[in-house]
């Protein structure tokens, strides 16, 4: 398939001069320090069991 032409000067004015900063909601922080922490603690128990198993 071939690509559609763009004008070579074609310039969007939608676009805002000074780049928009991305910023991290505090709901979006805490949700992933849970999910870190569920992460880390299935990993912990996980080595754990093996541990013990091989005794």
């Amino acid at each position: 398939m071939t690509e559609p032409e763009m004008p070579e000067n074609s310039e969007s004015p939608a676009t805002p001069e000074t780049p928009k900063k991305s910023t991290i909601a505090p709901m979006r922080i805490a949700l992933w320090v849970i999910v870190a922490g569920i992460g880390i603690f299935m990993v912990v128990t996980g080595i754990v069991g093996v541990l013990v198993k091989a005794q």
